[in-house]
């Protein structure tokens, strides 16, 4: 027999869609849900269990964002609060249309079966709510006596076009296989949701699976909570407020950052574990490995301890600060996305002990098979933090070299250095230059030093107004007289105070890039060899792929060729570098942590910039790459100015006996009182042919 509705039911679920709100916490609301529901033994939802989600949780019903972005580890309870529980609420405190995307179809389905169905109809309260019409209750589609209607879809244009919700729940987001990228469907999710203005949202949930590339990318002091430079969720969460998760040591009481990541275990270095991981037992390693360490006072913590200080940690917005005693001061970035970040030290349902098993054991599939993937995905959804490829990582360290660098006065040659050579980049607008020192280091072997380091971006050409326009070496070649007295003839003071000074040895000019800029360098050239400045500058050039040479001198003649324009006329002479070698070279000596062959040293003037510039290419198997497309002056400057060092035969020289250029400061000619003129050229060699003398003026 047919059941009909009663006149009370239909009172009943009219009187629901009239019901205003419940003015409570989404977090309470939460509670709703029962967890586990579909075991049989469903528990409320507890904050206590993850209580990291709890603030997150609550920004879903903000009226100031339109966005919550949240990045953790697998198995942290992100998805079971921000998608599950903001439903829970939705459904018995403000019932309005929510849309679910997960990232396929299948995925979207097997969800609502298994999740959203088992969490449903396992919560007495939930199933309360839901509609008893049996078509009402779909696979992708759920309504309930509010009206309030549940879609479940996946990232497609034809899902998320064309609806009016009041709340988009998008999860598993980095994973995202749809017709959509994460950028174009987060963008359609605001506007669904724009209908509702403030009262709409967005929330956006995953574990992040976007690589990059970056290997030299490194947390900067000024914005500590910032994520890597990857694409997805870690994008996302970078145009927020970047919130992390601080808690305090349990034997100092000071909050640090539970960072995403390996960092706070102090793990020995990768290439050591990679050794490690092949002989030892990794139980015994990941048990022992398994500490992590105060960043205040250095003392090891161990996971039994984890729950107790979850429960005593709070969030920090980029620009704040945390205190002992748990306040927080400062002014969070100003955004309409609210987003946080959760490293996976901090996961509530997995170990520390398993967290350092896995990342061992993929390091040990590595070692010896080269796969990548189980590291890749143990990084991800482990230690929630973006994977940088083997081929992408480099051993520089732009920190460690900035640690190392020395006390000397900024523009002036330091005790040690001998002689100077300089080099140019050519760039649109302007020159860059770099000022190299060379000297026998204590262990009598040639050493390097950055003596100076600056860019030139004005011409003389009058502007009109009293000033002077741009650089375009491209087009003016009176801009490049630029370079007589701030390189070629230019004398750094000694760092003495004897008002010494000491000359530019040999100087290396760029004479690639824009399209004009070879013609005008060879133009150049030739006018310097007219004013007997030449000698000492030389144009120089890289050369990639396979060359069977290190460096050569040489005098191109282009002018017979149809196919070329660059104006060589085999008159001037240029230096031609095999790149991927020398960069090898002048890698492995930026690296040297201790004085000795090839050591580089450093000014404490020199900016963060520059040692980022100097370690920002990475060797692949393609040679040298600038990955990150990031300014890499120093590095391509470096090589030109080792390239100068071997044609000055630099390497050769016996430090007992120098010649008279790279003689100390009390013995060399070219080391004098002020800005005397530079030293005269030296008398060109010239091979001598023995002299051949007819046969009919000898004598018989």
């Amino acid at each position: 027999m047919a059941t009909h509705a009663t006149a009370r039911s239909i009172r009943n679920d009219v009187a629901m869609m009239l019901r205003p709100p419940r003015r409570i916490l989404v977090s309470d609301g939460a509670r709703a849900l029962r967890v586990n529901a579909g075991t049989g033994s469903g528990n409320p939802w507890d904050a206590s269990t993850t209580p990291y989600m709890v603030k997150p949780l609550n920004a879903t019903s903000s009226r100031l964002h339109e966005a919550v972005v949240f990045v953790g580890p697998a198995r942290s309870g992100k998805t079971l609060a921000l998608i599950e529980g903001c439903l829970a609420h939705t459904i018995t405190c403000d019932p309005a249309d929510v849309m679910v995307i997960q990232s396929t179809k299948d995925a979207a389905e097997d969800y609502s079966k298994t999740r959203i169905s088992r969490g449903i109809r396992g919560s007495p309260e939930l199933l309360k709510q839901l509609s008893p019409r049996a078509h009402d209750d779909n696979v992708l589609m759920k309504f309930f006596r509010s009206g309030m209607s549940l879609r479940l879809g996946w990232p497609s244009l034809s899902v998320l076009s064309g609806k009016d919700v009041k709340r988009v729940l998008m999860t598993d987001v980095d994973n995202f296989t749809g017709d959509l990228g994460i950028d174009e469907a987060f963008g359609l999710a605001m506007k669904r949701c724009q209908t509702f203005m403030s009262g709409g949202i967005v929330v956006a949930e995953s574990s992040p699976a976007t690589d990059y590339v970056d290997g030299q990318w490194r947390q900067s002091a000024e914005r500590p909570h910032e994520a890597p430079p990857a694409g997805g969720i870690a994008s996302l969460y970078n145009r927020g407020d970047r919130h992390r998760w601080y808690w305090p040591c349990m034997e100092c009481g000071e909050y640090f950052q539970a960072s995403p990541g390996y960092e706070l275990f102090k793990l020995p270095l990768e290439r050591e574990l990679l050794e490690r991981v092949q002989v030892d037992d990794m139980l015994t390693m990941s048990r022992r490995l398994s500490i992590v360490y105060c960043p205040h006072c250095h003392v090891g913590l161990k996971d039994r301890w984890k729950d107790a200080m979850n429960l005593r940690g709070d969030w920090v917005g980029e620009g704040q600060v945390i205190h002992r005693d748990g306040t927080i001061d400062g002014d969070v970035i100003e955004s309409r996305t609210t987003s946080y970040y959760l490293g996976g030290v901090a996961a509530a349902f997995q170990s520390w002990e398993s967290l350092i098993e896995r990342y061992l054991q993929a390091l040990k599939v590595y070692a010896k098979t080269g796969e990548e993937k189980p590291l890749k995905t143990t990084y991800n959804v482990d230690a929630a933090l973006n994977y940088v490829p083997m081929a992408a990582r480099s051993e520089s360290n732009p920190t460690a070299m900035q640690d190392r660098a020395e006390t000397w006065t900024s523009g002036s040659v330091p005790p040690g250095v001998h002689f100077l050579t300089a080099t140019v980049d050519g760039q649109k607008n302007r020159f860059v230059v770099q000022v190299m020192g060379w000297g026998p280091g204590a262990s009598g072997t040639l050493e390097r030093c950055i003596v100076d380091s600056f860019s030139l971006r004005t011409s003389e050409r009058p502007d009109g107004a009293g000033g002077f326009l741009g650089l375009e070496p491209a087009k003016y070649l009176e801009d490049w007289e630029r370079l007589v007295p701030k390189v070629i003839q230019r004398r750094y003071p000694l760092d003495d105070g004897s008002g010494r000074t000491m000359p530019v040895r040999a100087v290396g000019i760029d004479w690639g890039g824009a399209e004009g800029h070879a013609a005008r360098a060879l133009e150049f050239w030739r006018s310097l060899k007219e004013r007997g400045l030449h000698w000492r500058v030389r144009l120089v050039k890289g050369r990639g792929g396979k060359v069977d040479y290190l460096w050569k001198e040489t005098k191109p003649d282009s002018s017979k060729r149809k196919d070329r324009n660059s104006g060589s006329r085999g008159d001037v002479p240029q230096l031609l570098i095999n790149v991927d070698r020398m960069k090898d070279q002048v890698a492995a000596n930026v690296a040297r942590e201790e004085p000795g062959p090839g050591y580089y040293r450093f000014g404490d003037w020199l900016p963060t910039a520059f040692y980022e510039e100097l370690t920002a290419e990475t060797r692949t198997s393609k040679g040298w790459e600038n990955l990150g497309k990031r300014r890499n002056e120093a590095f391509d400057l470096a090589v030109y100015n080792e390239t100068l060092a071997l044609w000055i035969k630099a390497p050769a020289i016996n430090w007992s006996n120098p010649p008279a250029w790279a003689a100390g400061w009390d013995t060399n000619p070219d080391v004098v009182k002020g800005d005397e003129p530079p030293p005269p050229a030296p008398a060109p060699v010239r091979s001598r042919r023995p002299r051949v003398v007819p046969s009919r003026y000898l004598r018989r």
